[in-house]
Order: structure tokens, then C-alpha cells, then sequence
């Protein structure tokens, strides 16, 4: 699978979100069936906020799969994905992943699939778009920086 990471402008919220990926994906995005789950961060992280979120965060909690209608329903009413991993799987394969969309510390998103046209599509629609040779994984210092961090809540 090939992954592509996607930024917004430096020293800024990023400009864009789940919703924006799920629009851009449609209408497969809204048929595929989806996994929501926490990212690995050196320990297991999800965050969302509104209310949207906490829907988002109940997905993920129970590891069931959701329509692609619901999943979008919800990310229109999350404010902001800080930290999450959304797999889906397209009808026709439904045990083969499509597309996954991580959102990563509200730096960066990662897409990761074998679909061309849906690196093509992000491509075309976001202006920083970075081609990577593997997704994202802590470096040793961030995950003992993230786990104090977790030990505080």
C-alpha cells in the first residue's frame, strides 16, 4: 500500500478534517463499511471533540464496523480529529482494506491505500502532499513524552 501524508500551513490549525477526506472520497466513502479506531502512538490514542467526536470516540470504543453514512454523519459534527484511524472497506472486498485515514496529533492526516485514484484525488485537493515509504510511528521519545502525558488525565 502506498501512503501519502497531507499538511496544512505551518504554525496553523490545520484547514481541513475528516469530513474533508470523506466528502473527497465520495460516494464510495459513503458505502464502504468502517473500522474507527485509536492510533498507535506508543500507546492506543483517540481524540475528537464536539459532539461529533464523542460519537467518533464511541466507534472506535466498540470496535464494530459503521456504515459509511454514519461515519460521515459524524465527522460533520466533530470540530476537530486530534488523533484517530479510520479503515474502510469497499462492499465488493469487504475483508480487503481500501482506504486508511489517520489523523496524526492535528499535524498531519496519512492515507494510506492501493487505490491510485484516491492518491490522485488527494493530490489534486490538498496543497501539501507528501508521498512517504511507511505510515507514522513514534520515535521512542515522543511515545515517553505521550504516555506521561496520557498518566496525567
Amino acid at each position: 500500500m502506498k501512503t501519502v501524508r497531507v499538511y496544512g500551513p505551518p504554525e496553523t490549525a490545520l484547514p481541513f478534517d475528516l469530513r474533508d477526506f470523506l466528502e473527497l472520497l465520495a460516494p464510495r466513502a459513503r458505502t464502504a463499511l468502517w473500522t474507527v479506531s485509536a492510533v498507535d502512538a506508543g500507546y492506543q490514542w483517540f481524540d475528537a471533540t464536539g459532539p461529533g467526536g464523542a460519537n467518533l470516540e464511541a466507534m472506535a470504543q466498540s470496535d464494530k464496523r459503521v456504515t459509511g453514512q454514519l461515519l460521515t454523519e459524524a465527522a460533520r459534527d466533530t470540530l476537530q480529529v486530534i488523533w484517530g484511524e479510520f479503515t474502510g472497506s469497499l462492499p465488493q472486498a469487504p475483508d480487503q482494506d481500501w482506504v486508511i485515514i489517520r489523523a496524526i496529533d492535528s499535524t498531519f492526516y496519512e492515507v494510506t491505500t492501493n487505490d491510485d485514484e484516491v492518491l490522485r484525488q488527494v493530490e489534486a485537493s490538498f496543497g501539501d502532499v507528501r508521498f512517504c515509504d511507511k505510515v507514522w510511528k513514534p520515535s521512542s521519545d515522543e511515545a515517553v513524552v505521550a504516555s506521561t502525558h496520557d498518566s496525567d488525565r
